[in-house]
């Protein structure tokens, strides 16, 4: 029987082998958010655990995918119908506990793989809160990253930067991909993100790293929109997931290939004095 890649299809007994195997646990977190007139709300959580789990299904030796954790911080969205919102806290304090509990059956190498731009940061915090008070090791990443350069130099359309924020080319066409029938593209509409200056702006796979800024969506938006879905394709969409799931595996085995070492402390400890 071919190894299980879901946690959730297994028994017990069977989560306790794939620690043993020194499985690497993806925890795939996103949201439900609006994404314009011609997307449904699930665009986020759709696209983050078909990756994760396609790379699970294709490498059961080496990773083992978790159920979505689906909603998100969304504060910035929430005007706008179809978006929940988790506070910054308690979402660093959840995926915290959801990956400690993994920690404690075993698994010593935890990945937390967003699917929603805000949630970053905070996974950010809750991967080096793993690695501080457990003995396992956590890492968290965009599943957009993986594969970004070469869609930026090989398949984008749309302008740069300001054409894939949000429900733009890039996701349009992940979802084109995954679920054809769940696109109106008879309503989509280009709404491009603000470049707020040469230093500022907004852009899933061209952002400015350095910079970070979020503004309310409702003070300059009107469709829900951040891009210029007309580019997207669903041949376009397959692509990427292609990219995404290649570089899933391949940095996991970076991941497996980390020693975990002992804890060394350099603090000086008086000694007590009723020691002999």
């Amino acid at each position: 029987m071919k190894n299980k890649y879901q946690i959730d299809d297994m028994t017990w007994p069977e989560v306790r082998s794939a620690a043993e195997e020194g499985r690497i646990v993806f925890i795939p977190v996103a949201t439900i958010e609006q994404h314009g007139y011609h997307l449904p709300v699930d665009m986020d959580n759709r696209a983050c655990f078909h990756m994760c789990a396609e790379a699970a299904r294709r490498r059961p030796d080496l990773l083992l995918n978790t159920p979505l954790l689906p909603y998100g911080f969304n504060e910035h969205n929430m005007e706008f119908p179809g978006t929940v919102n988790i506070r910054m806290d308690i979402l660093i304090e959840y995926l915290f506990d959801v990956a400690h509990s993994y920690a404690r059956m075993g698994f010593r190498r935890i990945m937390i793989v967003n699917g929603h731009g805000s949630n970053q940061m905070l996974c950010n915090l809750a991967a080096r809160k793993v690695v501080n008070e457990t003995n396992a090791l956590a890492m968290s990443l965009p599943y957009w990253c993986l594969g970004a350069e070469k869609f930026n130099q090989t398949l984008r359309e749309s302008i740069s930067p300001g054409g894939t924020a949000h429900a733009g080319e890039y996701e349009t066409s992940v979802y084109l991909a995954l679920n054809p029938d769940g696109v109106d593209m008879d309503k989509h509409v280009k709404e491009l993100a603000p470049k707020w200056s040469d230093k500022i702006w907004a852009d899933l796979t061209a952002g400015s790293s350095d910079v970070h800024f979020v503004d309310n969506f409702s003070r300059y938006n009107t469709s829900g929109v951040e891009g210029d879905p007309s580019t997207a394709t669903g041949e376009k969409g397959k692509q990427i997931v292609e990219w995404v799931v290649d570089g899933l595996i391949s940095l996991a085995e970076d991941f497996r290939g980390i020693e975990i070492k002992p804890r060394r402390n350099y603090q000086h400890v008086p000694r007590d004095e009723s020691e002999p």
